[in-house]
């Protein structure tokens, strides 16, 4: 008879493998330097409400110090290090832990980054939009920023977007959730009701050709596929404010 003992200790690496469906999310150990692909995290709370942010971001390291860009705008900006941390950010300092974990515990609250990737790109999944206006589009230079906002332990919004480049200008996707955004159907609405979400496409390449900067689904349909540690996908069709239709898909890495 085959001791207990030992079949627990043969399926416990099965199980932590497998997880939640067997999702990994991406990480590097042992680099040589900052370089690369992150994300970080900041968890803060004030009374019963707590918030958390992901974003995603990336850094080159030069003699002359970090260059970073972060997701929100694309923008680069020149960061220093002293004293084994990152100065020079809002969050500052940040801890440099070793070359592939950020830290930092202040005011704002607990931050934690890890690098994703050693090259310093982005990479985080796909976005496909199609419609009239747009024409059908492919993006894969895609990076990922979410945040939740609970009350009493009660998520009471949840929020995931994307940016990427359309025509030389960032584009973002915005898609809000009045609740936890998690696999099902939704309804799509410019002010959604608890259960149903927002979406909103914005980039100044719009301007010119449309005259506005903005497009917001009027009304419409939302089913996420996945929502694992790793990915949240999905699809949407449905009608801009303007009455033309719009559709897409989506393959979001977590940040």
């Amino acid at each position: 008879m085959i001791n207990s003992k030992i079949i627990v200790l043969a399926i416990i690496p099965v199980l932590l493998a497998s997880g939640c469906g067997g999702d990994v999310q991406r990480s590097t150990t042992d680099s040589n330097d900052l370089t690369g692909l992150w994300r970080m995290s900041l968890k803060s709370s004030q009374g019963s409400l707590k918030a958390n942010s992901y974003s995603s971001y990336t850094l080159v390291e030069t003699a002359n110090g970090l260059v970073m860009k972060d997701c929100t705008s694309r923008d680069s900006a020149n960061v220093g290090i002293q004293n084994e941390e990152i100065v020079g950010l809002p969050i500052s300092p940040l801890s440099i832990d070793d070359n592939d974990t950020l830290s930092a515990d202040n005011a704002m609250g607990v931050t934690y980054a890890s690098k994703m990737a050693l090259a310093a790109k982005f990479d985080m999944g796909d976005l496909h939009l199609s419609s009239p206006e747009l024409g059908s589009l492919n993006f894969t230079d895609l990076c990922v920023i979410s945040s939740d906002a609970s009350m009493l332990g009660a998520i009471a919004s949840d929020n995931i977007s994307a940016t990427t480049i359309y025509n030389g200008e960032l584009l973002l996707i915005d898609i809000t959730a009045m609740g936890k955004l998690k696999k099902g159907s939704y309804t799509v609405s410019r002010e959604p009701a608890l259960g149903d979400v927002s979406i909103r496409l914005q980039s100044e390449s719009f301007r010119a050709p449309y005259n506005r900067t903005e497009m917001t689904l009027a009304s419409g349909t939302m089913t996420v596929s996945e929502d694992s540690l790793v990915w949240t996908k999905g699809s949407f069709s449905g009608t801009l404010s303007n009455g033309k239709s719009i559709s897409g898909d989506f393959s979001f890495e977590n940040p």
